[in-house]
């Protein structure tokens, strides 16, 4: 097993959160999990926090490119733990062959982020050159597409500047801009909730008011504040959420909105803040659905097993929770789904507006929150005229072309798509699969290609050079909306989804859409073959 060839780029650790990242590949056993495992003083087992693996690594693939599955051989590792900063730490390899391989983490690979020994910040210097590193490696590459993207989410997003204490938020800010603020908790990692969350702000900027965004830089493991208005555009590491409660408190706060929780260190801590804003201010607070991170920490609802859960009685999501590493669930340390659903059923219940992008998600929150009236929630499909463009041409007609918009993750739908690939080669079809962007899986060239990253004014025209004729948005939980199902829609373009969601509930009314009433591969090739032959052949 010395084969493995593997690399912690960095493990940093803040307060009871580890984040980190690296990659790992066998030259011929596919790993089949990951985990970091702590060893915390005084608190007994050793504690483990799953890593996602598979991840996109073009410096790696460049680097040896003798090994098939070196270019998707990144991982990425962010959850809580209880108790004190870790002592040790190791890195636990499954591999497809059951085999375990443990591989102790170096004492110099581990950050302790906003430490002040000269070790602490030496490792985060180590973690800046990884980067860099990497940067370099993709210029050389030609990827200026993935080099940009990186670079801007990791260098803009940290923050700029930092708060040493509360009253310092209101100095900042001049007499007349001291007026009819607003507040919104979000995460900052992009895609549909910054998205939506950009737009809500432009909106209050061209009325002249002052936004206050409470946010959390992944990468820092900090807290953050973002001041928006017309004269300022500020990011602000704070200590904690219970600074943010005292620097706003006494400001003229009439709105609190909250965006997401997604990815907050300690997000148990959210709905107590929210509510006490509300109290102190007596602002309105409006609660919007995005995803279900209300329900469960794992947030896109995917159970133990790798599938939507479909959402069970409390005892059965009190069994699966503890050892589930899906979405941001390891960030809730303890666990415990009773007091989850205990805080954010408060905070449902003191809210003056929920607001939902579909009926799909409503019915569901109210499944688990009965005691939401009915008075309090607010069904508002997203708007998305921004998003119109031209139709792209479909010119091949004759044989199936399956096609895959986005980054497809895990919980997009990576691990079908996969198995949808080995279904359509086992059979020697003549079809393919075309993903208009990314896959995190590790798939047949033969049957499935891919043309990485892309830029939204581009999707059309690669689109109509892929050949794609029958659209399959394959992720595997009940979005609260989908972008890419509506633009796809909007393009005239059939669309396949699961029978789950928003996204369902919109292709049960559109003339080109197929809800599939299966999961399993063989029966969904089925259904597309006879998809493409109603929309193509069938005339």
């Amino acid at each position: 097993m010395t084969e493995l060839h593997w690399s912690i780029d960095s493990l940093a650790v803040r307060e009871n959160v580890v984040f980190g990242f690296g990659w790992a590949f066998h030259p011929s056993l596919p790993i089949t999990s990951m985990r970091v495992v702590l060893s915390c003083p005084g608190e007994g087992p050793a504690q483990s926090i799953a890593a996602e693996h598979g991840k996109p690594r073009e410096d790696v693939g460049q680097a040896h490119p003798e090994a098939p599955t070196a270019a998707s051989s990144g991982f990425l590792v962010y959850g809580g733990f209880q108790g004190r900063a870790p002592v040790s730490a190791l890195l636990e390899v499954g591999l497809a062959d059951g085999s375990v391989i443990e591989l102790p983490i170096p004492p110099s690979r581990l950050a302790h982020s906003g430490g002040r020994r000269a070790a602490d910040k030496r490792a985060a210097m180590r973690q800046a050159g990884q980067l860099l590193r990497r940067a370099v490696g993709l210029v050389r590459a030609g990827q200026f597409g993935s080099l940009l993207d990186k670079a801007r989410r990791y260098l803009k997003g940290r923050p700029a500047g930092t708060l040493d204490r509360p009253a310092a938020l209101a100095g900042r800010l001049h007499r007349d801009e001291l007026r009819d603020l607003c507040v919104i908790v979000d995460h900052d990692l992009g895609g549909g909730a910054n998205h939506y969350r950009t737009r809500l702000v432009d909106d209050m900027l061209a009325q002249g008011r002052t936004v206050l965004i409470l946010t959390y830089h992944v990468a820092t493991l900090t807290h953050m504040v973002i001041v928006r208005n017309r004269r300022l555009d500020e990011r602000l590491a704070i200590p904690d959420k219970a600074f943010f409660v005292e620097a706003v408190a006494h400001l003229p706060v009439t709105e609190i909105i909250y965006n997401t929780g997604v990815s907050f260190a300690r997000p148990e801590e959210i709905p107590l803040v929210l509510l006490e804003l509300k109290q102190r201010t007596g602002a309105r607070l409006r609660v919007l659905g995005h995803d279900f991170y209300m329900v469960c920490p794992s947030h896109f609802l995917i159970d133990v097993n790798g599938a939507y859960c479909g959402v069970p009685g409390l005892d059965a999501c009190a069994r699966c929770l503890p050892d589930n590493p899906h979405g941001f669930a390891t960030l809730f340390a303890e666990r415990d789904m009773a007091k989850w659903r205990s805080l954010w059923g408060a905070l449902l219940a003191g809210a003056d507006e929920i607001v939902v992008f579909s009926n799909s998600t409503a019915g569901l929150l109210r499944r688990v929150y009965p005691q939401i009236g009915a008075a309090q929630v607010s069904v508002v499909p997203h708007q998305v005229t921004y998003l119109r463009v031209e139709p792209p041409r479909v010119t091949n007609t004759a044989t199936l072309r399956i096609g895959v918009v986005g980054q497809i993750g895990f919980h997009k739908g990576a691990s079908f798509v996969k198995a949808l690939g080995e279904e359509v080669a086992r059979r020697g079809l003549d079809a393919r699969i075309v993903v208009i962007g990314s896959i995190e899986s590790n798939c047949d060239a033969a049957v499935l290609s891919q043309t990485g990253p892309y830029r939204h004014d581009e999707l059309p025209g690669l689109l109509e050079r892929s050949g794609a004729n029958i659209m399959l948005f394959p992720s595997i939980w009940p979005e609260t909306f989908s972008y890419v199902v509506q633009e796809l829609m909007d393009m005239g373009l059939p669309v396949a989804a699961f029978d789950f969601g928003a996204p369902a509930e919109r292709l049960a009314t559109y003339a080109r859409g197929c809800v599939l009433d299966s999961m399993d591969p063989a029966r969904v090739l089925d259904q597309l073959i006879s998809f493409h032959r109603k929309i193509y052949l069938a005339h």
